[in-house]
């Protein structure tokens, strides 16, 4: 477990691989890495745990691959911000990406315990890109804006968020 301690993401991963078990969040059994990835992340965090996926995680399901260009563009979005130093980022950029796919708000279907240990994440993982969301905007729409603007596309109404009647759907409370 030392092992573990070390590695600044591995109390998040555990707490995904918790949030799956109980059913939380719209993750797949592999967090959307695919089954060797995600056994070679285990491996690195906790290499004495014994975690058996089930056949059904061996690909991605049919929502996946209706929305894999935009999956794509998620996973690039986070890539590039990566912090390289960082053991797992690369493979959370790819995780939270996938629970980008979900209906809910995105520490939600990432089946975490809180608003607060998805921002932790996100600061430690993608630094330059979490520092950027300096008004707290919600998580998921703050990354399929930052989508939209490296794309010149610009979907808010109002020329500032201070003027926009969509204010609380984008910096309201998560419950």
């Amino acid at each position: 477990m030392a092992r573990a301690a070390a590695r600044p993401n591995s109390v998040v991963l555990a707490s995904l691989l918790a949030g799956w078990a109980l059913g939380r969040g719209c993750l797949p059994a592999d967090l959307g890495l695919g089954r060797d990835p995600f056994d070679a992340l285990l491996q690195e965090h906790f290499p004495d745990l014994v975690w058996r996926l089930p056949e059904a995680a061996a690909g991605p399901d049919a929502a996946d691959r209706s929305r894999a260009l935009e999956l794509d563009d998620l996973v690039a979005l986070l890539q590039r911000y990566a912090d390289r130093q960082v053991v797992g980022a690369s493979e959370l950029a790819i995780v939270v990406a996938h629970g980008c796919l979900g209906s809910g708000h995105l520490w939600q279907d990432l089946g975490l315990g809180s608003r607060e240990e998805l921002s932790a994440l996100m600061r430690r993982n993608f630094p330059a890109l979490a520092s950027r969301n300096a008004r707290d905007m919600k998580w998921k729409k703050y990354l399929y804006r930052q989508l939209c603007e490296e794309e010149g596309l610009f979907i808010c109404r109002s020329p500032s968020c201070d003027e926009c009647a969509e204010f609380d759907n984008c910096f309201g409370a998560e419950d």
